[in-house]
């Protein structure tokens, strides 16, 4: 598995102003969240403290506290005279969070589709699956999964379940890197969207039951060499 400490656009995004501990915490543990459901961190990868807190621009204790609390999620793996690194599932770990996260998943597909209630709060849910601006086509896959996933979390309107959901994520998301894996995902989530905007709570949980039950099936079915127990796919769900 890759040895290098972390891509150079880890902390992409702006830190909260001022110099709260637990909001630097908060801001590290959604970073490498981030990064690891959109493929900038790989399985196993080590996660150097000196290059890390340089590259957050943070000291020593919110980092160690912040792999504390990825480390309780089962994100990370604190090892002796080693530091941190991102942990492997193994297989059945997976089939045990995919089973979680078709509950939640539904649930929150369920209460999104409800919010549904005007032009409003569809175009706002339209524009939260939009690829960014300025952002290569070439990342939609794997991107747009991820955005997909987040929104509907996000629309539900309830932090707790979405906190749920998001510790859930991580390697059991990673998926083979082939077309027609894909394709077969992007159709699912297109029957999701359609009836999350149809406000039909309902059908948006029995699609998104219906999805993470086939991307199981999918991953589960996949040579040993491409399922994301070994640390070699790419991201998918």
């Amino acid at each position: 598995m890759p040895s290098q400490s972390h891509p150079p656009d880890l902390a992409e995004k702006p830190r909260p102003a001022g110099r709260r501990r637990g909001g630097t915490v908060d801001y590290v543990v959604e970073r490498i969240r981030e990064a690891l459901l959109s493929g900038r961190l790989a399985l196993g990868q080590r996660l150097i403290e000196a290059d890390m807190t340089q590259e957050f621009g943070i000291s020593r204790g919110p980092w160690r506290e912040a792999m504390r609390r990825l480390a309780a999620e089962g994100v990370v793996e604190l090892v002796p005279n080693r530091g941190a690194l991102v942990r492997r599932l193994s297989r059945q770990d997976i089939i045990d969070r995919f089973r979680i996260r078709q509950s939640l998943e539904g649930l929150a597909a369920s209460l999104t589709a409800s919010r549904m209630t005007g032009t409003d709060q569809r175009e706002r849910f339209r524009a939260a699956l939009e690829l960014p601006d300025g952002k290569a086509e070439a990342e939609a896959p794997r991107a747009a999964n991820f955005r997909l996933h987040r929104a509907i979390a996000e629309g539900a309107g309830n932090p707790q379940l979405l906190e749920l959901i998001t510790q859930l994520w991580g390697a059991e998301l990673r998926g083979p890197e082939h077309a027609a894996y894909w394709r077969e995902s992007a159709a699912e989530h297109a029957r999701i969207v359609d009836a999350i905007l149809a406000a039909d709570p309902e059908a948006a949980e029995r699609a998104m039951r219906q999805h993470l039950g086939a991307v199981l099936d999918r991953l589960l079915a996949t040579p040993e060499a491409e399922a994301p127990w070994s640390g070699r796919s790419g991201r998918g769900g």
